[in-house]
This record gives C-alpha cells, sequence and structure tokens, in this order.
C-alpha cells in the first residue's frame, strides 16, 4: 500500500514537473517581450537577464503616434461589430442544423465543414477581387463581412445545441411556443459558456489577424492595431522594442476579456468536446 502511494506521489511529481516546464516555455517570449518593449533599441536582443537601462520612451512613443487611437478604436469596433453579427447569424444557423430536420440539411453541414480544410490563402486573391467590384476595399467591412458565418463557431454551436435534451424542445412545443422563442427562451440561455467561448475566441482572432487588414485595407489611418505595429519603424529598419511596447499595449484588451470569460471558457470548451 505505502509503495502504491509513493509511487502515484512520483506520477504526480513528475506530471507537475513537466507542466511547469511547458508552462515555462509558452509563457518566456511573453516575458521576453515585456522585457524588450522597456530597453533601447541597442539593447533589445541582449539575454533577459543582462544588465540594461531600461525606459518608458518606447511606451510613449506609441501612445503619442498620431495614428496609434486611430488604429485602436477600428479594430475594437471592427471587433464589435463582427461579434454581434458572428452570432446573430450563428445561432439560428446552429439551432437549424441541430434542432429542424431540414431535407439536405446533413449534406449542407458536410460541405460547410469541408470549407474548413481550404486554407485561407488559396481565396486571397478571389476574395481581393470580389470586393474590388463591391468597393469594399480600404473599410472594415472586408474583415466583418467574411467573419460573420466563420464556420468553426457555428460547428462549436451545433454540437452544444445537440447537447440540450429534447424534453425541453417538446415541453416548449406544448405551451406553444415557435422556433424563435425556443431558441431565445432555452437554448441561449443555456448556452452561456459556449457563447463566451465564442465571443473570446472571435475577439482573439480578429484582434490578432494581420494577413486580411495588411492585404485588403491601404489607409494608415483605417488600419488595424496587428499590422500597423510594423509602421513602427526607423531609418534602416523595424525599431523592434517600439514594435513590442506597441503589441503589450495591443495585449491589454485580450487579456482583460480572457480573465473575465476564463471559467466560462474552460465550460464551453468541455461541454462542446473540441480538444485542443
Amino acid at each position: 500500500m505505502g509503495k502504491q502511494i509513493r509511487k502515484t506521489d512520483v506520477k504526480k511529481t513528475v506530471s507537475i514537473l513537466i507542466l511547469f516546464i511547458l508552462a515555462l516555455m509558452m509563457i518566456y517570449p511573453f516575458i521576453m517581450m515585456i522585457a524588450i518593449s522597456f530597453r533601447p533599441a541597442g539593447q533589445a536582443y541582449e539575454p533577459l537577464f543582462a544588465k540594461v537601462n531600461l525606459t518608458m520612451r518606447n511606451y510613449s512613443q506609441v501612445l503619442s503616434h498620431k495614428n496609434f487611437p486611430n488604429w485602436y478604436m477600428n479594430t475594437i469596433v471592427t471587433v464589435v461589430i463582427t461579434i454581434i453579427l458572428r452570432l446573430l447569424v450563428t445561432l439560428p444557423a446552429a439551432y437549424g442544423f441541430a434542432r429542424l430536420n431540414i431535407k439536405g440539411g446533413k449534406l449542407v453541414f458536410a460541405c460547410l465543414v469541408a470549407t474548413m480544410m481550404v486554407p485561407g490563402e488559396t481565396t486571397m486573391v478571389p476574395r481581393y477581387l470580389y470586393f474590388q467590384s463591391l468597393h469594399l476595399l480600404d473599410s472594415i467591412w472586408v474583415i466583418v463581412l467574411p467573419e460573420c458565418s466563420e464556420v468553426f463557431y457555428l460547428v462549436l454551436m451545433t454540437e452544444f445545441f445537440r447537447s440540450i435534451p429534447n424534453d425541453f424542445t417538446e415541453a416548449a412545443k406544448i405551451d406553444g411556443a415557435g422556433h424563435l422563442l425556443i431558441l431565445s427562451r432555452i437554448f441561449i440561455p443555456l448556452s452561456g459558456p459556449s457563447i463566451a467561448t465564442t465571443v473570446l475566441f472571435s475577439f482573439i482572432n480578429i484582434w490578432n489577424n494581420y494577413l486580411d487588414p495588411y492585404l485588403f485595407i491601404k489607409s494608415v489611418s483605417r488600419q488595424l492595431i496587428t499590422p500597423a505595429l510594423q509602421l513602427f519603424q526607423e531609418q534602416g529598419g523595424a525599431n523592434v522594442p517600439v514594435q513590442l511596447a506597441g503589441s503589450a499595449i495591443a495585449l491589454i484588451p485580450v487579456i482583460i476579456l480572457f480573465i473575465f470569460t476564463q471559467k466560462y471558457f474552460i465550460a464551453g470548451v468541455s461541454s462542446s468536446g473540441i480538444k485542443g
């Protein structure tokens, strides 16, 4: 009995040690980013614990840039509009696939899931020409509209809706409730964790989107925060500490959102069966 307890303790200790090392490997780049953001450009590549001159000049340079408030506000507006439209599109569609026996619905759903295997880079040129024909280039709508119908979130919500017992739906139908009322009064209130997961993932993905705004938005004042960070350059190349200072400021909303939605995020991932 004592040997089994000791073996269990050893396994727990080894597991904790491995998890600690993995966590340290993941957080080290973030720590390094913060450290470099307080350094002058000439000492950016010194080791983490090297003796360097710390400065706040990088942060003041970022915050004093004339377009930085525009970039921040453009990104916030884009994220908020996209999340609202995504929920308005995804929730009814997920309810339809999960609860309505639509003829050909399974085939349509399978085709939608198949589109997730197509790399986004392969559609860059067609999307550019399509946005150009609609006169949407150089606006936030080139980011908002494609994101409204992201299949990943449709699958996420559909799988969660399917896990809700049919008894709720049948009881509501007996009381005379229609599909819209069932969705708004039963499914959405029960889907808090999955909706929080959708909001968090959407916020992170859109906030960190670099390629789409870089290709489709040309005006500097209309750019989003992530691709705009490359504009902090000096003669001879990029000013890495200033760019990392901008990155640190840009991460603040993501960190705050994750802190407040962490418990819902974990519950949502567990209940929807997503494994990462």
